[in-house]
């Protein structure tokens, strides 16, 4: 077993001695993580005599004996996370140091070693309560068969920064204490059904976020984004003062409870290919879990996301994609301008949709029902601006203006805030981070030739996560 040799990273938080009282072992004490987002362990040391007393004696039989407990609590009291197990199942799977005889009839040995009882994610850096309870020294008889177990040594330590152990081998668990109740925004901007859509839009300009819940008789009952009121506001060509939220919305609602996992809401949006989950509890809304809100806490998570076919083709169904002229080859013969630095023309998409500043919003909105997550707006040839969604949403709709009549460059963020091919992607992550931009219009001598977002820079750099949500 090489599970005891230690990382560079690993450091141990601490160590309680037994304090063993009445044939019982038992711990309470609490320890500080201080790392984020990283593997803990709880382990044992310990050293025991056995003395079995057979007629016809089965090792197996082993497992049932020493039963222990262990809960993990937060400063507020919280359970995170409590377990009853047999420490001789332990014992007997990993291997440990003995010595022993046996005879017609008995069987004395006594056990040392060192065993991981559980490998766990914390919520975050916190101080963090533990309570462990063993049936130390126990006496147990049955027909043709006697058992005697007395622990001499037991020590339990908390390590941080380890590397998980994986495989059948490993007996003990492995589990993420992390709950969606940890990593949730609140509180949650909801609206009843019955609202017109132009509440809405201001909801979301004012509170500058991408949805609003929408609610029935008080209860959670469906979900409104940017795209929705783009798809089915804005492309209809309807002003948004003539439709209920209720017209529009997104339903059935895929919820989410406070104490679900965040693995577990993590393979819920990339099954269901949505955005965010709304937490309820007893059928009241108490909180959204995004995209944005797993990043944060668990940027591993990007591939789940964005690592699929369609992530890398911003616009591959549309007919307005103007691909560069640039060829592909180009852009890799250039040298990188330091060995492992990855240049922003390796990441950019090369499908980038354009329209004209006097092109109307109607059309903008098709480009995107289209798959078109922004189009670029130009003048004379040269980029200008950009819209997405939201700018949409916020300045069309929430003004209760017809698409038709509105031109691009009415609504068009600018100035246009823009990064060059050669840019590391170092580079753009600072951009990306001030400036709170998802989308950045890679332009070389003036000529758009892609389009770097966050995306791509995620698939690369997962650890930027942090730096965009917080």
């Amino acid at each position: 077993m090489n599970w005891r040799r230690r990382t560079s990273l690993e450091r141990e938080v601490v160590r309680f001695e037994d304090d063993k009282k009445n044939g019982k072992i038992r711990i309470s004490g609490s320890f500080k993580i201080t790392t984020f987002q990283k593997w803990c362990r709880i382990g044992l040391v310990f050293r025991f005599s056995e003395t079995v007393k057979w007629y016809d004696y089965e090792p197996s039989t082993g497992l049932q004996f020493n039963n222990y407990r262990l809960s993990i609590a937060d400063h507020r009291g919280n359970l995170l996370f409590t377990e009853k197990r047999s420490f001789m199942e332990f014992a007997s799977l990993f291997k440990t140091a003995y010595a022993g005889r046996r005879f017609l009839g008995k069987y004395t040995a006594t056990h040392r070693g060192e065993v991981a009882i559980l490998d766990f994610i914390p919520p975050g850096p916190a101080r963090y309560k533990l309570d462990f309870e063993l049936s130390a020294d126990e006496d147990f008889s049955e027909l043709g068969r006697r058992r005697t177990t007395i622990f001499q040594e037991f020590t339990l330590w908390v390590r941080e920064g380890v590397k998980p152990l994986e495989g059948p081998e490993y007996p003990h668990k492995r589990i993420d204490l992390m709950k969606a109740k940890d990593i949730m925004t609140r509180p949650v901007i909801a609206e009843d059904e019955e609202v017109l859509v132009t509440k809405i839009a201001k909801d979301m300009a004012e509170r500058g976020v991408g949805c609003v819940v929408i609610t029935s008789e008080g209860k959670p009952a469906g979900i409104i984004t940017d795209r929705d009121i783009v798809s089915r506001v804005l492309l209809r060509n309807r002003r948004a003062s003539e439709v209920k939220a209720k017209e529009i919305m997104s339903s059935p609602l895929i919820t989410i409870e406070p104490q679900t996992s965040v693995k577990e809401a993590c393979e819920l949006v990339a099954e269901k290919g949505i955005k965010r989950l709304p937490v309820v509890e007893n059928d009241v809304l108490i909180g959204v879990v995004s995209i944005g809100n797993i990043l944060t806490k668990k940027p591993g998570c990007v591939k789940r996301f964005y690592n699929h076919p369609e992530a890398r083709s911003l616009v591959s169904r549309c007919k307005q994609a103007v691909r560069s002229a640039v060829t592909y080859f180009l852009f890799r013969m250039k040298k990188r301008g330091e060995k492992g630095t990855v240049a922003v023309r390796e990441i950019m998409t090369r499908s980038i949709v354009t329209e004209d500043e006097d092109t109307t919003v109607t059309k903008i909105a098709a480009d995107m029902d289209l798959g078109a997550e922004c189009v670029v707006i130009t003048s004379e040839g040269r980029p200008v601006g950009i819209i997405t969604e939201r700018d949409i949403a916020l300045k069309v709709l929430s003004k209760n203006r017809r698409a038709s009549e509105v031109k691009a460059k009415e609504i068009m963020a600018f100035p246009l805030v823009t990064i060059k091919p050669e840019a590391s992607i170092d580079e753009m992550c600072k951009l990306v981070a001030k400036t709170r931009i998802k989308r950045l219009p890679v332009v070389e001598n003036g000529v758009l030739v892609g389009i770097a977002t966050t995306r791509e820079l995620l698939t690369r750099k997962p650890e930027c996560a942090r730096e965009f949500y917080f």
